[in-house]
C-alpha cells in the first residue's frame, strides 16, 4: 500500500512538472502558441474604414485626414456597412485575425509571432 501511494505521488509530481514546462513554452514547442496582440478603439477603426472607402471611391484625403463624402454615399459609410470592410482591411495588413470585441468597443486582433 505504501509503495502505491509513493508511486502515485511521484507520477502526479512528474505530470505537474511536465505541464509547467509545456505552459512556459520550454517543452513541446509552445503548444499554446506565441502571439502578438493589437487593440484598436472605435475611432481608429472608423478612420481605417473611411480611408479604405475613400480610396475605393477615388476621393481625396487631406493632410489632416479629412474626407468629404458625397451625400449619396451615406449608406456606404454607415457603421453597419463599413465595419466588415474595416475588419477585412486590418486583417489584410500583416496577417491579423479578429479575436473579439470588448464591451467598451475595443477591437482585439492577434497574429503569430
Amino acid at each position: 500500500m505504501k509503495n502505491t501511494v509513493i508511486a502515485l505521488l511521484a507520477t502526479i509530481l512528474l505530470v505537474c512538472i511536465v505541464n509547467l514546462l509545456a505552459s512556459l513554452g520550454l517543452l513541446g514547442g509552445g503548444a499554446g502558441g506565441s502571439y502578438e496582440y493589437k487593440a484598436l478603439n472605435a475611432p481608429q477603426m472608423d478612420a481605417i474604414g473611411f480611408r479604405t472607402i475613400a480610396e475605393e471611391e477615388g476621393l481625396d484625403v487631406t493632410e489632416e485626414g479629412e474626407i468629404n463624402f458625397p451625400k449619396e454615399m451615406v449608406d456606404k459609410i454607415a457603421k453597419v456597412n463599413m465595419l466588415p470592410r474595416t475588419i477585412t482591411e486590418v486583417e489584410k495588413d500583416g496577417g491579423w485575425t479578429l479575436v473579439g470585441i470588448t464591451a467598451d468597443n475595443h477591437y482585439l486582433f492577434r497574429r503569430a509571432k
